[in-house]
């Protein structure tokens, strides 16, 4: 892992700087997530980032990143702080800047882990957030693979609800989220269009084809998942339970 000395320690000369340096630490999978959220928070001090979207945005990204980070360590109560503070900075930057596509793709990702987090009521809640978000987040930004993704792993969610939470959804909101298996394979789809070797994103898929019982092209997708590169936080989240899964369904081969 990179230390927080290799990503930068002095003040930076200008914004511009600090937004292209700690872009390239946070997309860099062998980085220190924690060293590269407390480098994000020393720019939000130094730059006066209360007042800025592009800051704030960045803040919850690192805060979500770290979180993934903690969840890999199986370190839980570290998992939910890092998350309830990158929901922070979401609100704020999309209070100053509702417009911001980058501010819904990340405040998205961090209600959708939240979600795994809270209780039957807010988990709708967060779940409905999810949705509302990354359909703004689409509007702004249509060529980012991370809103298919998440949308994807979102219509996984409403497929496997309860009956009891689809009871609860209704009286809540009038209504049931509605999404399939199919629709995720539909959103998985659309991110290989941009990004076809995303471990993350084919292992998913297969879940998907998992829940409408076609295993052979789940195995497919498992065997490209396990030939792919780590390269996201996401891709070291998913390695346990995509070689389980692996394994499960070898005989489909």
């Amino acid at each position: 892992l990179l230390c927080l000395s290799e990503i930068k320690i002095m003040t930076y000369s200008s914004l511009e700087k600090w937004i292209e340096e700690i872009d390239i630490a946070a997309l860099n999978v062998k980085s220190n997530k924690d060293d590269v959220y407390e480098r994000t928070k020393e720019g939000y001090k130094q730059f006066d980032g209360e007042k800025n979207a592009e800051v704030l945005w960045r803040l919850a990204r690192s805060a979500h990143k770290a979180s993934s980070m903690a969840e890999v360590g199986k370190d839980t109560k570290k998992v939910v702080k890092l998350l309830n503070e990158a929901d922070e900075w979401g609100k704020k930057a999309l209070a100053i800047d509702p417009n911001c596509g980058d501010a819904h793709i990340w405040y998205a990702c961090v209600c959708g882990k939240l979600s795994d987090h809270v209780g039957k009521k807010e988990r709708l809640e967060r779940g409905k957030a999810v949705q509302r978000h990354l359909e703004e987040a689409l509007k702004l930004k249509p060529d980012d693979p991370i809103i298919y993704y998440v949308w994807g792993k979102w219509c996984i969610e409403v497929a496997r609800l309860s009956w009891i939470e689809r009871n609860l959804a209704q009286a809540l909101f009038g209504e049931v989220p509605k999404a399939s298996y199919q629709d995720a394979i539909h959103k998985f789809q659309e991110v290989l269009k941009i990004k076809s070797k995303w471990k993350a994103n084919l292992f998913c898929m297969a879940k998907a084809y998992v829940g409408i019982k076609e295993y052979k092209k789940a195995i497919e997708l498992l065997d490209q998942a396990m030939d792919c590169e780590i390269d996201e936080e996401e891709d070291v989240l998913c390695e346990n339970e995509l070689l389980s899964l692996q394994n499960k369904y070898a005989s489909y081969r």
